[in-house]
């Protein structure tokens, strides 16, 4: 099993994608689980956008997407598993993001930001 750690720093109104590797043939799915602040982000794990399933072989893998969206200033930690969830095994791959969000001043529009 694979686990990475990363470190993210948002503002509120942000939004941070993480691409995740698929296996959904072989009947593994992307779950998350938040620790710490749940009300500092909200998370959802789609599968990539039509636009990029398109002209692939029927019965292929599609990468699956984890979306971060910061709502409030907060630190969250979110773990995200892939498994099968009829099985009670440890997950398959397993990512770690520490994630901080931090408040965006009035009037700041999220490309407006700058890096420090």
């Amino acid at each position: 099993m694979s686990e990475q750690s990363t470190a993210i720093r948002l503002r509120t109104g942000e939004r941070y994608v993480v691409r995740l590797p698929g296996r959904g043939t072989a009947g593994y799915t992307w779950t998350s689980r938040v620790e710490g602040d749940s009300n500092a982000l909200a998370v959802s794990v789609t599968t990539a956008p039509a636009s990029e399933i398109a002209g692939r072989p029927i019965g292929a893998s599609v990468d699956e997407l984890a979306v971060l969206d910061a709502l409030h200033p907060g630190r969250a930690t979110v773990h995200l598993e892939q498994r099968r969830v009829w099985e009670q095994k440890p997950p398959l791959d397993h990512r770690v993001l520490d994630i901080t969000v931090e408040h965006r001043p009035v009037g700041q529009h999220p490309s407006d930001t700058t890096p420090g």
